[in-house]
């Protein structure tokens, strides 16, 4: 098993086999070079940052996760930039009437407002949580 005298090990009983199992002991160390600092759990076993970043494909993998969750940050960002006066203004409306009427469908919320009940369904669906 090529076991040092001072690596840590764990011991398992099997029923069925009948048999002593002994593995070594990992803690939270990397599999590549045991440093025990910045380690990320993956598939079974602890991996540092220097050894994930030491791996091509995996840094590959790991760039374009991290171009996404930027892309998904703009994308967030930018929708909430698009909430002009007008739509907020709107909102604070639709708001208010709903309030008030609350059993009014939403052809009736859209004659009160004004718009379309298109509109009032888009505002609904896209913004009344903000």
């Amino acid at each position: 098993m090529n076991l040092d005298p001072n690596v840590m090990t764990e011991y398992f009983y099997d029923d069925e086999k009948k048999a002593i199992i002994v593995c070594k002991y990992r803690a939270k160390e990397c599999l590549f070079c045991s440093n025990k600092e910045q380690t990320i759990y993956f598939k079974k076993f602890y991996i540092c940052m220097p050894c994930i970043q030491s791996l091509p494909a995996l840094q590959v993998f790991l760039e374009r996760v991290e171009r996404e969750r930027a892309n998904e940050l703009k994308k967030t960002l930018s929708n909430k930039k698009k909430i002009t006066a007008r739509r907020k203004e709107t909102l604070k409306r639709l708001h208010q009437v709903m309030k008030e009427n609350p059993e009014a469908s939403q052809r009736k919320i859209a004659k009160i407002l004004g718009v379309s009940q298109a509109w009032v369904s888009h505002l609904l669906r896209h913004h009344v949580d903000s």
